[in-house]
């Protein structure tokens, strides 16, 4: 079910980040990466609300560059992080797994075409997971960004 949709600018971020192997299992790096930082901040990992994967390539692209991202608070030492750059996207999110996550891209794609936009092909696309309030609900919002023209 989509929950908003729409166009916005985000601000840079200061990020802890992953550059993720070809072949590599993305949740499960995504698991292994929030575990690391929750054992380097030395308690439970509470101010993180949200992990990115950025696809500099299009997802199915054999050998396709992708990272993990996530928000850092402050700084950590052992982890690499960098600044994050302010982009311009169509963004759309969503709740649920019951809709094939095509279906949200195509949304996403026909609504970029519909208000004129051109994408930019910098970055093919982020997908942001949000961390549930309650850790036991399955149905977890994930938001799809694809970075356009200013």
């Amino acid at each position: 079910m989509v929950v908003h949709f729409g166009i916005r600018t985000t601000e840079p971020i200061k990020v802890a980040y992953k550059v993720l192997e070809p072949d590599e299992d993305i949740p499960n790096a995504v698991s292994e990466f929030l575990s690391k930082m929750t054992e380097m901040y030395h308690q439970h990992h509470t101010t993180c609300d949200h992990s990115m994967i950025v696809y500099y390539d299009p997802p199915d692209t054999p050998g396709g560059h992708k990272e993990i991202l996530v928000p850092l608070p402050l700084e950590i030492e052992g982890l690499d992080s960098k600044i994050f750059p302010s982009i311009r996207a169509a963004f759309l999110g969503y709740v649920g797994a019951d809709t094939p996550v095509e279906v949200y891209y195509n949304l996403l794609e026909d609504f970029i075409e519909h208000v004129g936009l051109k994408r930019d092909e910098e970055i093919h696309n982020i997908e942001i997971k949000y961390v549930p309030e309650d850790l036991d609900l399955t149905n977890n919002t994930i938001e799809i960004l694809f970075p356009v023209k200013r």
